[in-house]
């Protein structure tokens, strides 16, 4: 017993009490500059989410405008809650829908949500169907990286 005091009293030096003020000033430097890397990484990463997550929710209106057009109604009375869409979303303020009857070009719209924290204020994304059928993606976002793939690609 008297063996294992001995020990631990050898273990902490009488001079020696914790750690210094260089240890923990050095400790504190590295937890910044991680998070100096850290935090611009991640308000990207949420603004990418945001933006993914606004073009989800404009998106079942295609199938709206689709059935309506399959069924040949008319769309000059459409709007986007006839399309299945809400009035307002979690990350879409709000929808519209433009339609131009002579070329056959429909636009389905989504006002993001102002979230200037991320740096993606107050934009929209646009569903733009041709004539032809085929649907493109377009977007006022200043930072194109920031849009989901199917967006990037077309603007």
């Amino acid at each position: 017993m008297k063996e294992l005091e001995n020990r631990s009293q050898r273990a902490i030096r009488p001079g020696q009490k914790g750690f210094s003020l260089i240890e923990l000033m050095v400790v504190v430097a590295i937890i910044g500059i991680l998070a100096m890397i850290a935090l611009p990484q991640y308000q990207r990463f949420s603004a990418k989410a945001k933006l993914a997550a606004a073009l989800a929710e404009v998106t079942p209106g295609k199938i709206g405008l689709e059935a309506l057009l399959a069924e040949g109604a008319e769309l000059a009375g459409v709007d986007a809650q006839t399309l299945g869409l809400p009035l307002q979303g979690s990350r879409c303020e709000s929808f519209g829908i433009s339609l131009d009857s002579m070329g056959g070009t429909s636009t389905l719209a989504c006002r993001l949500v102002d979230d200037a924290a991320y740096g993606i204020g107050s934009f929209s994304i646009n569903l733009i169907r041709t004539g032809d059928g085929e649907w493109n993606c377009e977007s006022d976002v200043y930072d194109k990286s920031l849009l989901p793939e199917a967006c990037r690609a077309s603007s």
